[in-house]
């Protein structure tokens, strides 16, 4: 029983913090859409790039375009 409540309780805790961050994202999508693009960007590419791994890209890619200047987006 105290499992089955703890697990309800943190199944309701996450869903209230995944609508928050929804609630968050969409007010700055709003304020400002290439900081928000740019900002998606950043954790598509901290998910699929780790140590050791081989990416591929046409040369037109605006990943290939990020990595080799970081600092002009």
């Amino acid at each position: 029983m105290i499992l089955a409540t703890a697990y309800e309780t943190s199944q309701k805790l996450s869903g209230e913090g995944d609508a928050q961050a929804t609630t968050i994202y969409a007010r700055a999508f709003g304020q400002a859409p290439e900081f928000y693009a740019f900002t998606r960007r950043l954790q598509a590419y901290e998910k699929i790039l780790g140590r050791g791994t081989t990416v591929v890209l046409p040369p037109d890619s605006e990943l290939l375009r990020y990595l080799q200047n970081p600092g002009k987006e």
